[in-house]
């Protein structure tokens, strides 16, 4: 009884607390749809940009891309279309908006990371599947077995067991590569406050983790991008001066690598 007062309130001191982080976000989304109204984009998509920071949905997501469009930031307008599509992935408007923005930008209009799905299913679904597939087929022999059925059943059984779990397991390893793939993937950006209308604007992939650094290629900003995997797990990543963050990254054919700014790219999954 003491353990369920206890409960009770400590819940009702966090009620206050939620009200006003609802209401707070709430206040962000209206004063953005107030300001995008009157004109003021910017002001709209630091409001937008806030709340990100504590909540995430499709139409959110919809409306930064749709303001960076304005703005001519078109590498960052493809970044939200993609994370929008993230949480909806059927949405045929920001399908369509996003091939748009994408030929405006010049870049190639490659799949977003839904692609990662298969059947509509994720791969932990899969996973779970293919575990509960083995288990009942391992169950379904015993029984057999231990009920003495004809040695061609069993045979067929196992066949037919193993034949189900062949094709699953390469689902579940497929779906696994291309969550991993998708996780990985950044979009590039320009600095804020320069806009991608110009035609040489462009991203250095550098040869080093360092500002001073030639180029070892260039991407144009909105092209995806891929940050290498470390060898002891993670990212391969670097700090070096003034606390700088860099990415060792690559283009989607890998015939472009280099070292980004973490400030350079946009995480699509990551937010």
């Amino acid at each position: 009884m003491k353990y369920l007062q206890f409960f009770l309130v400590n819940l009702l001191c966090l009620l206050p607390i939620f009200t006003i982080l609802a209401n707070s976000k709430e206040q962000l989304f209206y004063d953005a749809v107030r300001l995008e109204a009157t004109g003021n984009i910017d002001l709209a998509i630091e409001n937008y940009e806030k709340i990100t920071n504590q909540a995430s949905s499709a139409n959110l997501h919809g409306n930064l891309a749709n303001l960076y469009f304005k703005k001519s930031d078109y590498s960052r307008s493809i970044l939200h279309y993609r994370k929008a599509l993230l949480l909806d992935a059927n949405n045929r408007e920001f399908i369509s908006n996003l091939a748009y923005v994408c030929s405006i930008a010049n870049v190639q209009s490659t799949e977003h990371a839904r692609h990662l799905m298969i059947g509509g299913f994720s791969t932990n679904f899969w996973k779970g599947f293919l575990i509960l597939f083995i288990w009942c087929g391992l169950f379904l022999i015993s029984f057999l077995f231990f009920r003495r059925v004809a040695g061609k059943s069993i045979t067929f059984v196992c066949l037919a067991w193993l034949g189900g779990v062949l094709p699953l397991a390469l689902i579940v390893f497929y779906s696994s590569k291309q969550e991993n793939l998708a996780e990985r993937q950044v979009i590039a950006l320009l600095h804020k406050g320069n806009d991608d209308t110009n035609a040489s604007a462009s991203v250095a992939l550098r040869r080093f983790a360092a500002s001073s650094s030639t180029a070892n290629a260039s991407v144009r900003p909105g092209e995806s991008l891929f940050v290498n995997e470390s060898q002891l797990g993670g990212f391969q990543s670097h700090q070096g001066k003034n606390a700088q963050n860099w990415l060792l990254v690559r283009s989607a054919d890998s015939l472009k690598k280099g070292w980004v700014q973490r400030d350079e790219v946009g995480w699509v999954v990551q937010n």
